[in-house]
């Protein structure tokens, strides 16, 4: 079901400024018919979907000045879970994605990503004393009779994966929130995601039953950054030009750091970083 951003209205010369060879194709598509079809999740402070449909975070408020620079007024949000995100653009159902889904080099095999535009730790929720001393996914892997949860195709159950959780080990939840009430019933041990995005779900919770373990050992920053189709690299191009010019101009850290992400650190890496050569 589709939700409706307003984009800030731009003037003629920045439209002018951004319809040159480099933005033909699906950009100029996009800039013809007034809007983009962007795949977001649920995840805050990453994307929020508010009571009235509205959808803000910070990974579509980036995306939101972006396009407003390259003549786009407007996107229209499509809720997409992160592990159908891919598919939704190799299927071009969506024109882009901006939900905080993290660069990763199985990722790039079958999409591009923009340079990154957030950046963050990784984090664990456990029962209150941490009872098991989970500081790490090798901790849990240690440790058969233990569960945990997080999303089908988030990078967190990668990350779980790789460093021999079992799959019989991970329970996937519908949406954060559920997560969370699973954990709170005892069904799993650790609840795991994105660091600000399980430190505001433990803060909305306000149970003081559950703690946030953050940093979790062993497991690199991770960044994320809008996701396109294969095909368009053109777009692409246009989308890290401007993306760059808010960074330059302090924009972006204005739109980023009042949701906790450190505009800093996301300066301090490329694209390459995570997938060379993409």
């Amino acid at each position: 079901m589709s939700k409706i951003i307003q984009a800030v209205a731009v003037s003629a010369m920045t439209l002018i400024a951004f319809t040159g060879p480099g933005s033909a194709g699906t950009l100029e598509k996009l800039q013809k018919q007034g809007y983009a079809t962007v795949a977001v999740a649920n995840e805050p402070p990453y994307s929020i979907i508010r009571g009235d449909g509205y959808v803000t975070g910070a990974a579509p408020d980036v995306a939101r000045a972006v396009m407003a620079k390259l003549g786009v007024p407007e996107l229209k949000a499509s809720v997409v879970p992160y592990g159908s995100m891919i598919p939704a653009l190799m299927a071009r159902r969506v024109d882009m994605a901006t939900s905080g889904l993290y660069i990763k080099p199985k990722r790039c095999e079958s999409v591009i990503f923009s340079e990154p535009d957030l950046c963050g730790a990784e984090a664990f929720a456990v029962p209150k004393g941490n009872p098991h001393a989970l500081l790490s996914y090798e901790d849990i892997a240690k440790n058969p009779d233990l569960t945990m949860t997080t999303c089908a195709g988030c990078a967190e159950e990668a990350y779980a994966l790789e460093r021999g959780v079992k799959p019989d080990q991970i329970k996937v939840f519908t949406d954060p929130q559920s997560g969370i009430k699973m954990l709170q019933q005892g069904r799993v041990d650790v609840f795991a995601l994105s660091g600000l995005g399980t430190a505001d779900l433990i803060k909305k919770f306000n149970d003081p039953t559950i703690e946030l373990v953050m940093p979790v050992k062993g497991v690199p920053m991770g960044c994320a950054g809008a996701a396109f189709n294969a095909d368009d690299t053109e777009f692409r191009a246009a989308y890290d030009k401007a993306l760059a010019e808010l960074k330059t101009s302090g924009e972006f850290a204005k739109i980023v750091e009042p949701y906790g992400f450190s505009a800093e650190a996301t300066l301090s890496v490329t694209r390459d970083n995570f997938c060379p050569g993409s």
